[in-house]
């Protein structure tokens, strides 16, 4: 989002080029590890990991969810 305010220029969401080797397992589970270290429930399920692993894509991205 470039505009919203002057000088300010946005870093994310950053290009799509697929495949991105940053965009990984061990990256999901090290902000998993991070979330829980400052009090959040861990992940228990594996639906709470397809969501944060979308959740992750959507920001870093800009990729939405289409139902």
């Amino acid at each position: 989002m470039t505009g919203f305010i002057d000088g300010w220029d946005r870093a994310y969401p950053v290009p799509v080029s697929l495949p991105d080797h940053r965009f990984s397992e061990e990256l999901v589970n090290q902000v998993a590890a991070v979330l829980v270290n400052h009090g959040y429930p861990p992940l228990s399920n594996p639906f709470d990991w397809g969501d944060l692993d979308l959740a992750l894509a959507a920001y870093l991205y800009g990729i939405e969810e289409t139902e």
